[in-house]
């Protein structure tokens, strides 16, 4: 019997930076997007400051086959959003 091929993958560093990000106490982003091609994670994500911005590269950094990450996260404040209405 054949497994289906998501069983027999393993994650990798995609799977643990979400999971990471996801799992800390400072942050816990919803709309969360990494991907990782070549050592290079990507991280794609809005926040509400620098701090997180850079708790967030420090918390992937570390991880296994993650050689650089390019750190594309949107620092978003109140104040610079738009009004509702």
């Amino acid at each position: 019997m054949r497994r289906p091929a998501s069983a027999s993958l393993r994650p990798g560093p995609k799977e643990w930076a979400e999971g990471g990000l996801r799992r800390n106490p400072y942050q816990a982003p919803r709309n969360l997007s990494c991907e990782c091609r070549e050592g290079v994670l990507v991280l794609r994500v809005c926040l509400p400051s620098y701090y997180l911005k850079q708790v967030a590269q420090e918390v992937v950094a570390r991880l296994d086959g993650v050689q650089a990450v390019d750190n594309q996260i949107q620092v978003v404040t109140p104040a610079s959003r738009p009004a509702p209405g």
